[in-house]
């Protein structure tokens, strides 16, 4: 098998160099486990076309980087906004989805971008001689509930509005004899009668316990006695399931993608451990916006299960990534743990700071190209790469969704449309008998 090392220090002078072949680079600069640097890698299996090298001529060498390592050892796409990070996590979406990989991929979106995606549907890039084609699934915010037995004692603690100590205990006992019973489909008034059934109803924390929850999750549209989003729905060998949660504020983004992956985790421990399970299969989700959902201030539900993923999940196929424009945001553990990077423009001092203290590909060489790279253009690096290489993200398959508004032609189109409309002012009359044109503002 062709290995490659990188020099540790400059060749003596004198010593003669050759410029690498194109294809020689292709094989030898991602890690692909290629036996011998004449392999051409587009017959190789489950290997992403991302992009291109970018010190060489336009589209000369081909970057492609093997799916396993990113999907099993986490990754991470970093970079400041209006630098292609949603565009470079589309194409590797769509590079998943291929006849070569048939993903089971899960993304969370908290601002509704994605939609283009549905395109992969009837594309003949991605069907198969098979007759494979993959599923494209979106779940608007109508779509998602959480089954209330579903939570864990600390998530009902951090919905609610400061309890005070003796509410806490109360909620904690009659929570842990809830879920002792056999049935899983119960609601607030079988939590608070089991309370009351504890506690009494005279006891004053019982009434103030029961106001909260009344109003933090009986009155939330998200939790649901008995509703829940089934596993077997959303992950499915060869389907990309986009979870579009803009209409939700921050607390339920973050507690339905906490509730999700401790289930789709708990079942991929089953499926690895002999027992029976509802996933089968490894599974990857992708993060938008991911300081949302694992930040460094540690103040999110979610945070612990995604630390557990990214630390354990490997062994148990469940891959993990995540996207955003600030670094120094996320929580350095889950950060640190994504095995390949995908850094672009990052100007922020703070946020490059963070990408050299949780990614070790990250030398000094690395951090100085970030300020410079233009919009498409990324360092790639980690397990993915057997060294890091500056490359230029290739053209999307499918139209990209999420780029900024138009603002001039918006701004032109509105002013067109308010000319059409009539005015319900009437000119200001100042004893004339002629209008002044001025409009009053009364």
């Amino acid at each position: 098998m062709t290995t490659f090392a990188n020099p540790r220090q400059l060749p003596e002078p004198g010593t003669p160099l050759s410029i690498a072949p194109d294809r020689q680079l292709e094989t030898v600069l991602p890690n692909l486990g290629c036996e011998t640097d004449s392999v051409d890698v587009t017959d190789l299996d489950g290997i992403a076309h991302i992009g291109w090298l970018l010190n060489r001529s336009p589209e000369a060498t081909n970057i492609h980087i093997p799916i396993e390592e990113f999907a099993s050892t986490h990754l991470a796409i970093l970079a400041s906004t209006g630098s292609g990070k949603s565009y470079t996590a589309s194409v590797l979406i769509e590079e998943m989805m291929c006849p070569g990989a048939r993903a089971s991929l899960l993304v969370f979106v908290p601002h509704g971008e994605y939609d283009t995606l549905a395109q992969m549907q009837g594309h003949e890039t991605f069907k198969g001689e098979d007759g494979y084609e993959p599923d494209v699934v979106y779940y608007n915010p109508e779509r998602l509930r959480v089954r209330i037995s579903e939570l864990e004692i600390g998530d009902v603690m951090a919905v609610l509005d400061n309890p005070s100590n003796r509410m806490q205990e109360c909620l904690s006992t009659a929570w842990s004899s809830m879920q002792r019973q056999e049935s899983r489909m119960w609601g607030i008034d079988e939590l608070i009668n089991e309370i009351k059934g504890i506690y009494g109803e005279d006891d004053a924390s019982v009434g103030a316990l029961e106001w909260r929850l009344r109003r933090s999750i009986e009155r939330n549209d998200l939790l649901h006695p008995e509703d829940n989003i089934p596993l077997n729905d959303i992950v499915d060998p060869g389907q990309c399931t986009v979870l579009q949660m803009d209409t939700l504020d921050r607390r339920n983004q973050q507690l339905i993608t906490t509730v999700l992956l401790r289930r789709m985790y708990r079942e991929r421990l089953d499926a690895v451990r002999g027992r029976d399970s509802e996933i089968e299969h490894p599974i990857f989700a992708l993060f938008e916006e991911g300081h949302r959902f694992a930040p460094a201030s540690g103040e999110a539900p979610s945070l612990g299960i995604m630390r557990t993923i990214t630390s354990e999940g490997r062994k148990f196929g469940f891959g993990l990534g995540i996207i955003s424009q600030r670094p120094s945001k996320i929580d350095q553990d889950v950060l640190s743990q994504c095995g390949t990077q995908v850094s672009m423009q990052i100007q922020n001092p703070n946020d490059q700071d963070a990408i050299k203290k949780s990614i070790e590909a990250a030398g000094e060489d690395v951090l100085r190209e970030l300020p410079g790279l233009t919009p498409g253009q990324a360092v790639v690096s980690g397990d993915a790469m057997n060294t890091p290489a500056l490359i230029q993200v290739r053209g999307r398959r499918t139209q990209h969704g999420a780029g900024s508004l138009p603002v001039i032609e918006k701004w032109r189109d509105a002013y067109e449309q308010q000319q059409r409309e009539p005015t319900h002012s009437e000119a200001a009359d100042f004893g004339g008998g002629e209008s002044t044109g001025v409009q009053s503002l009364d």
